[in-house]
C-alpha cells in the first residue's frame, strides 16, 4: 500500500483490518522523506517514481515476496504504475486519485486539474496555512486532521520539489502506454468529485485489462479509502479476489 504526496502510512488505517480479514499480509511503509523514514540524502534521484519504486521493490523482495498487489493512493499510484512497468513480480494494481499521464506538461495538464492546492504539490516549504488548504483538499474535508496536518508537516520539502519537478522532466515511465498495453488487471476506484482528477480524462483512456471496464466511481473526493472506507473496502476486497 502506497499513500500519496506530504502523507504517510496511516492514511490507510481504514484498509488494514479489511485485508487483513481476507487473509492477506500487508505492507504499508512510509516513503523516504515522510512519515517515520529518513530523509533522502540524494533527493533529486530518491524522490522521483523510479527512485520509490526501485526502494519499494527491493523492500518486497527482502521480506521474501515473490509476488504482489499494489494499491497506490495518488503518488503512490504513480509509484505503483512505475513499478507495474518495470517489475513481472507485480500482479494487479489498484489507483485511486491517479490519472495515469504521460510525463510531460501536457500530459499532467490532461490528467490533472489546476486548482490553488494543486500548485501546493510541488513546493519546498509548507506554511501552517499551506499545510492545512492542502490538508482539506487531499482528505475532501474543511476540517484537516491533526494526524493527516503532522504528516504534511514533518514531510520533507525535497520530496515535493523533486517529484514534481522530475515528474515534469519525463523521469519515469510513460503511464498511459503502460495502462494501455500491459495485461495485468488494474482497477481504478475513483471519487467522483475529485478536485485534482480530470474524470472525462481517466475515462476516456484505452486500457488493456481495467476491472469492470471502466473506473469505478464513488461518492468521494480525493480519498474515497478515508471517506467512504466501506464501499472503498467492498471494492478493493473483490478486486484483490479477481486477480488472485
Amino acid at each position: 500500500m502506497i499513500h500519496g504526496n506530504s502523507s504517510s502510512k496511516e492514511i490507510f488505517a481504514r484498509q488494514f483490518r479489511a485485508l487483513e480479514s481476507a487473509g492477506l499480509g500487508v505492507v504499508a511503509p512510509d516513503l523516504p522523506g515522510h512519515g517515520e523514514s529518513d530523509r533522502s540524502n540524494m533527493p533529486r534521484k530518491t524522490y522521483s517514481f523510479p527512485g520509490y519504486a526501485a526502494l519499494l521493490h527491493g523492500l518486497m523482495t527482502r521480506l521474501g515476496y515473490r509476488s504482489y498487489h499494489i494499491v497506490g493512493w495518488s503518488l503512490g499510484g504513480h509509484i505503483g504504475l512505475e513499478m507495474l512497468a518495470r517489475y513481472s513480480e507485480v500482479r494487479s494494481l489498484m489507483l485511486t486519485g491517479t490519472p495515469p499521464v504521460r510525463l510531460n506538461p501536457e500530459g499532467v495538464s490532461a490528467g490533472f486539474r489546476w486548482t490553488p492546492s494543486t500548485a501546493l504539490a510541488g513546493r519546498w516549504r509548507f506554511s501552517s496555512d499551506d499545510c492545512q488548504r492542502y490538508v482539506r483538499a487531499m482528505m475532501g474535508s474543511n476540517r484537516a486532521v491533526q494526524e493527516h496536518l503532522r504528516a504534511a508537516a514533518r514531510t520533507d520539502g525535497n520530496a515535493r520539489y523533486w517529484m514534481v519537478r522530475n515528474g515534469m522532466a519525463g523521469v519515469g515511465s510513460d503511464e498511459v502506454e503502460t495502462v494501455c498495453t500491459d495485461k495485468r488487471p488494474i482497477a481504478i476506484v475513483q471519487g467522483a468529485t475529485d478536485p485534482f482528477v480530470k474524470i472525462e480524462y481517466i475515462d476516456g483512456l484505452s486500457y488493456r485489462n481495467i476491472w469492470k471496464g471502466r473506473p469505478v466511481l464513488l461518492d468521494a473526493g480525493h480519498a474515497p479509502h478515508w471517506q467512504v472506507p466501506a464501499t472503498f473496502n467492498r471494492h478493493m476486497r473483490e478486486f484483490l479476489n479477481y486477480a488472485g
